[in-house]
């Protein structure tokens, strides 16, 4: 079969699509035929060393796909050859990859496994920031930054399904602002712009968002951030894009306001499957019944590097997605 592997740290030149060994079923595991794979900025960070777990060489990349079982392990009891899935576990850019049943989320009909493969890592990430830590309400409102990003483009789109009266968000560039404004987005500011908070507070008039989504990373932001919300306001933290992760504020300083800031990893909170699976299938529900929309930017499986290019220049507005 054929992999996308790195036998070495550095840029998106060392992945190469190579023909590997299948791998080989032991108990306890299920075997998927990967149809399609998602592309994950922390694919990125990983095959440069960079990330929380650290690559072994040779290292097949890939943690999100969609696809077919198509063989079970001894043991194996919730799971059928033929079921239809999908998959957050390591080794995804690939013909087929193994996988614990815990790992697989079966799709709902109608849902297209190019759909699928968007959804497990930044689709769930934004389910559980608006939902599970941001205990997002109805009629409440919401700024999301970076929201022209893989994850932004769910917050948008889930906190307009969960009822939020407001969402606003944050992009780069007036053509990425645009498509936030498209997603559904009551307005769209320049993170860049340090004023972005007086926009957001004269959007509201004067009271703040109620939740927001922070992956920016720095002092100054998180001081802006702070001044966006609402009393009782709740900020969670994701992520540093900017590569700032040292900012700081005062504790006390969110007495005034009862203001909440709370961080979310996805990886740890896949052990809590009664908390991942309710919030991704009714995600993939919404992405069949068309309140939340999935753009998807494909690729064969043999121009990862390619899509890794595409991902760090952050030009693309879609999913990007590896077709085997």
């Amino acid at each position: 079969m054929r992999a996308v592997r790195f036998h070495s740290v550095g840029g998106p030149e060392v992945l190469r699509c190579e023909d590997v060994e299948e791998p080989t079923l032991s108990p306890g595991k299920v075997l998927v035929r990967v149809r399609a794979a998602g592309v994950n900025f922390a694919d990125t960070r990983f095959r440069m060393g960079q990330y929380f777990v650290r690559p072994v060489f040779p290292q097949i990349v890939g943690m999100e796909a969609a696809g077919e079982v198509e063989a079970i392990g001894e043991g194996v009891t919730d799971v059928r050859v033929g079921d239809r899935v999908m998959v957050l576990g390591a080794n995804a850019y690939a013909d087929k990859m193994l996988a614990r049943p815990s790992q697989l989320y079966r799709m709902p009909d109608g849902l297209e496994f190019e759909r699928a493969a968007a959804l497990p890592v930044q689709g769930l990430t934004a389910h559980h920031c608006l939902g599970l830590m941001g205990r997002l309400q109805r009629a409440e409102s919401v700024l999301v930054h970076a929201a022209a990003g893989g994850v932004g483009v769910f917050a948008v789109q889930i906190a307009r399904a969960m009822g939020a009266s407001k969402v606003f968000g944050t992009a780069s560039s007036e053509d990425k602002r645009a498509f936030v404004r498209s997603l559904g987005a009551d307005d769209a500011f320049d993170y860049g712009n340090g004023d972005y908070a007086t926009r957001v507070r004269e959007a509201t008039g004067g009271r703040g968002v109620d939740v927001l989504l922070e992956m920016l990373g720095g002092t100054e932001t998180y001081k802006r951030n702070l001044a966006c919300l609402a009393p009782m306001g709740r900020m969670i933290v994701y992520g540093a894009a900017s590569g700032d992760t040292r900012g700081t504020f005062e504790p006390i300083g969110l007495m005034h306001k009862n203001i909440t800031v709370a961080g979310y990893y996805l990886t740890p909170m896949l052990e809590r499957q009664e908390l991942c699976r309710p919030a991704l299938e009714e995600l993939a529900q919404w992405v069949v019944d068309g309140r939340v929309r999935v753009s998807v930017e494909r690729f064969a499986l043999s121009d990862a590097a390619e899509a890794h290019r595409r991902m760090e220049s952050r030009g693309s507005t879609g999913k990007l997605v590896l077709c085997p």
